[in-house]
């Protein structure tokens, strides 16, 4: 299973044209609360380097059904020696395989929304305003458990893989065209409800015409931890 999924990534990436590139560390921390069976508020904490960045995200999603959330967020940025910039985000979050969802308990851990089967499988889809101009990013998540039953076991260690697609659209036109791509993939251990670690390659990508090649950005080590309450 991680040959496969390591191939999905490899297979949703065209190949890119040589360009100049450059190899970044990326570092986030996110914190939990799940604050209803239905409710949780996310805070994301992520620095980066080449060059130095600060990303802060608040970011609140709902429950609409076990296979749908609805989701806000908005992202304050800080790059080196440029002034801060907000993004703000809405959209939706696609699980495709399903979830189950608990009812009237009390505790945080108890409030998990956990997986219905082995392969965890999901579609992200957001649109944020840079700027002028409105960006829909499309991420299709996929994630399987190494030595226990499902990724939400504790103790379990997983493997997961995601490919984003950037799509501006142009609000003269109405014109939308892939611009950017970002394939990631990586190894997870949770630990336990309160705490998971994952270790990630990120592949950053882009090109200025629908037929153009793609163009390799960048190359980075994304190391993310995640406490839960």
């Amino acid at each position: 299973m991680t040959l496969v999924l390591a191939a999905l990534c490899v297979a949703l990436r065209p190949a890119a044209a040589a360009a100049q590139t450059s190899e970044r560390v990326w570092a986030d921390g996110t914190i939990d609360w799940l604050a209803t069976e239905r409710t949780t508020y996310e805070l994301i904490v992520e620095g980066r380097t080449a060059p130095a960045t600060l990303n802060v995200t608040p970011h609140a999603e709902y429950a609409v059904a076990p296979w749908l959330d609805v989701l806000g967020e908005a992202e304050l940025s800080r790059e080196s020696g440029s002034t801060a910039t907000i993004t703000p985000r809405a959209g939706a979050q696609f699980h495709i395989l399903s979830r189950l969802l608990a009812t009237h308990v009390r505790r945080g851990a108890d409030r998990e929304k956990l997986p219905r089967r082995r392969l965890v499988v999901s579609t992200l889809l957001r649109f944020e305003h840079t700027g002028s101009t409105w960006q829909l990013r499309d991420r299709f998540d996929v994630t399987y458990p190494l030595n226990r039953h499902k990724a939400s076991d504790d103790g379990a260690v997983y493997v997961t893989a995601d490919n984003e697609l950037f799509i501006p659209v142009d609000r003269a036109t109405g014109a939308a065209l892939v611009t950017q791509m970002r394939a990631r993939a990586g190894v997870g251990y949770r630990q336990s409800f309160r705490w998971r670690f994952e270790t990630l390659y990120v592949w950053n990508g882009t090109r200025h015409a629908e037929t153009g090649p793609w163009l390799t950005r960048s190359h980075v080590l994304d190391i993310c931890v995640k406490r839960e309450f």
